[in-house]
Order: C-alpha cells, then structure tokens, then sequence
C-alpha cells in the first residue's frame, strides 16, 4: 500500500530531498486547501502561486510533499517535512492513483457515452450493493479526469465492487481514466453529438467513446448498444476482449421485449441465465430500458444472482435532477429533468413526456443545449422538429440559442401560437404562472447553465410538500 514516504519514492520514481523515508502518509492530494493531516501534497500547479500554495498545504497538515525537480528553494526551513522531487508532478500524482487501484483485485465497471452514464452507473451500483453491500461508486456524475484520483484513493479493503463513470470534454479524457480505472467490464451507453463542439466531428466524438477499450484488460468485457447507430461505427479491431450487445430492435445478446411505461416505472422482459425474467425499475422513459439491460449484462458477466439484479433494479433511486415528478401548481406535473442536456437526451425527455401527458396537455419548456460547436443551430432545429413530429401542445424555449428549437418546430408545422422563446428562465416562469393550463404536464430540460430546475421550484404547488422536490408516487 501506498502508506510511507519510501513507497511513494518507489511509485513516482522520485528523489527524497529531505525528510524521513519511514514517515507515515494516509493519503494525497493535488488541492493545497483540501489537505487533510497526514497527506502528502503534490504541488501540481506549480508557477507563482507554487510557494504560497505549499505553504497552506502544510497548514492543513501535509507531512510530505511532490515538487518539481526544477524548484531550488522551498518556502520553509522545516527538516522534518518529506520532500520528494519528481520530473513531472501530475504524471507523479497520476502514477499513484494508479498504484493504488492497482492494490485492490474487485469487480470494476466502467460507464461512458452521451446519455445515461449517471443513471446506469446508478442502476449497477444498485445491484452490486444487494450483492456485495459495500462496494465504490463515482460520486454524483463527478466523471472528468479531474475527480478520478479522489474517486480511487476512497478505495479500502472494505470495498467488494465498484463502478466508475467516465465522462469527458477533451480529446484524450476517456482513455486516461480508463487506463487508470482498469474496469473489467466497460459500457458505452450510446454516442450522439454532446461534446462534438469540443472535439470537432461527430467521428471525432465516437473514436473518444470507444477509447475506453484501452483499459480494458484482454479477458474483459465490452457492451455496447446495439440499436445505437453511431456504436455501430466503433473501431474495435485493436480490442481483444469480448464485445456483447444490449437492445430492443436489432440482434442483441441481451433483448428487452413487452415493454411497459407508467408514472414513474418502466417494466420489460428479458432473458437473464437462459430463463425469462420480469423487470421493473422505478423510473419512467423507455430510454432507461436500454440502461437496465446495460446494468443486468454487468450483472450477469460477474455471475450476480438474479434475486440480487431484480432487487437492486427495483430498489434503484433516479439521480437528482433526472425525471422527477413534481406536483405543480394548477393540479399540473412538472418533470424536472434539468441536470443537464444534449439532442439526444432532450429527444427522450420529449417522448417521456408524450408517454407520461397521454389526454393531458403537454408542455416542453427547453432550454439552451451547450457545447454543440458548430453544430449549434442543427442541434436546436432537430430537437424543434421532435417537438412537432411528437404533437407536443405547446413549446416554451428558454434562452437565445434554444430560439432555433422553436425555428426548427416552425419549419415543420408547429403553430406559431403555440411557441413562446423568452431570453430569461424569469419571463418564461412568469408566464407559466399565468397561463398554466390545467392538469398539463409540463417537461423542464435545458443545460446545467440554464438552471431551469429554478422554474420548477417557481412553479411547484406550495400546498404539496414542505420539500423542494416532491416526488409523485
């Protein structure tokens, strides 16, 4: 274990400055105001700022710290603290977080893709806790290289399982977690066009997804969506595990059939072992059937007992922010589903909505989709043009770029009566309180920046629950 100043010389390939080889380490840190006593702090930002942020490190209680070999002077004249220099300080942090993954032989996941990392990841945590009680998950959808080493370094004997979202926003951000990762069973949720702004090309975005191969090891899984077009057009010809299929239109090895969609539940069947089993998860959209197929292959590749993927699937809560219903004013649903957003899941949301609305009026209140390059304009009409294939009732776009989803219902034959595009959450918010029509049901789905779970907490009944969110049941 990584639990003295000699063995994080050995891992980093460092030079002890000073300091005591023997001395007690309970961790590290790259965050000089995050240290806790006891932790080894690694200066990794360096620059200017490099001596004041040593010299808070210390003050949380650093005992030892990684340098650069190229700094001469330290800010202190303490004999006692561990120093250890390196050539590169982040390659050096790097090194140990992937040391200490490397201690733990467990059953490890690891989930990216456009939609749905947040909520596969929760379903198989879900089920991994059933079987196994203790086990690791990503916190919240924390998912950038930037959380990893907080995610791994909470690793302890303790844990019997974990499963790891893998998110990105630059080229590169999938294959460096999963190379540290290291998960026995990777899944691809889907790839659509989130990020493309980033990365510059939808190809761009796909060859991004399918990096997550290059931590899997040669006996190791890799799932995929079969009825997703763009996985269709992964590269997996360096691969050498086995690559499995989940899906409900095309050839797959794991198949949902007589699918159902309720309130809050979806249910399907499937076969799990050679025997046909009844699913139900509590959360609407039939998109999350795909994430539950996703989560019992995990299942069953690590020979989890089907008792233990029904409980879990059943017993799995929907992440904050993700289809939530609220009891809104004028006896109306609000489903706040506002974390965040792209076309392809702001697509689901629509359907979930005409779903959900059947002989009640539907409102899709959206907002500006981010990170979509230059394909801005594209991405906002496509999802206007769902809006009117879909006959949602009315269209509430929120914020100068959502402007082209009403462009796109328009063009495609959506009464002009029935847009409305406010600049500001407040002027869509203020307009809802006057006009709500009553029993509508109405879908909030926007980018984080948006922040249009603020309308949903205007707009609320004030009688249903002293709570924020009220969950509908």
């Amino acid at each position: 274990m990584l639990d003295n100043v000699q063995t994080l010389c050995k891992v980093t390939n460092g030079v002890l400055r000073q300091g005591d080889p023997q001395q007690k380490i309970t961790g590290i840190m790259s965050r000089c105001k995050a240290v806790k006593p006891g932790q080894v702090y690694f200066d990794v930002k360096g620059g200017p700022g490099s001596d004041e942020n040593i010299l808070v490190a210390l003050d949380k209680g650093a005992v030892a710290l990684v340098i650069s070999k190229h700094k001469k002077k330290l800010p202190f004249n303490n004999h006692k603290i561990s120093v250890i220099a390196v050539p590169k300080v982040w390659d050096a942090f790097w090194d140990c977080v992937s040391y200490h993954r490397d201690q733990f032989n467990i059953p490890v996941v690891g989930v990216t893709g456009t939609s749905g990392k947040t909520t596969t990841k929760e379903m198989i945590a879900s089920i991994f806790k059933k079987k196994w009680g203790k086990i690791l998950k990503t916190e919240q959808n924390l998912n950038l290289p930037s959380f990893v080493p907080g995610h791994i370094m909470r690793l302890t004997a303790e844990h019997k399982a974990a499963v790891f979202e893998i998110g990105m926003n630059r080229r590169g951000h999938v294959a460096k977690q999963s190379r540290v990762i290291k998960p026995m069973i990777g899944i691809i949720t889907n790839i659509g066009q989130a990020h493309v702004g980033m990365l510059g090309s939808k190809e761009a975005v796909i060859e991004e997804k399918g990096s997550i191969i290059e931590g899997i090891p040669k006996n190791g899984y890799l799932l995929i969506n079969a009825d997703d077009e763009n996985s269709g057009k992964l590269d997996l010809s360096s691969f050498q595990g086995k690559t499995l299929r989940f899906g409900i239109k095309n050839k797959a090895d794991y198949v949902a059939e007589d699918i159902a969609t309720g309130l809050d539940f979806v249910s399907f069947k499937t076969v799990i072992y050679g025997k046909e089993e009844q699913i139900r998860v509590p959360i609407s959209g039939k998109h999350n059937v795909y994430n539950a197929l996703a989560a019992i292959a995990a299942s069953t590749l690590l020979n989890i007992e089907v008792k233990y993927i029904k409980q879990g699937l059943a017993g799995f809560r929907r992440p904050k922010l993700r289809l939530q219903l609220v009891k809104g004013i004028n006896d109306s649903l609000l489903i706040n589903d506002t974390y965040n957003a792209n076309p392809d899941s702001v697509i689901a949301g629509l359907e979930v909505l005409k779903e959900l609305a059947k002989d009640r009026t539907s409102i899709a209140v959206l907002g500006n989709m981010l990170e979509q390059g230059v394909f801005t304009n594209e991405a906002h009409q496509r999802v206007g043009r769902r809006v009117q294939e879909l006959g949602i009732d009315y269209l509430i776009t929120i914020g100068k770029l959502a402007r082209q989803i009403a462009v796109g219902a328009r063009k495609h034959g959506m009464p002009e009566e029935k847009i409305k595009s406010f600049d500001q959450r407040y002027e869509g918010s203020f307009y809802l309180k006057k006009h709500m029509p009553h029993r509508a049901v109405c879908l909030f789905k926007g980018s984080r920046a948006v922040y249009l779970d603020k309308m949903v907490e205007y707009l609320k009944d004030p009688a249903a629950s002293p709570q924020t969110i009220q969950i509908i049941r």
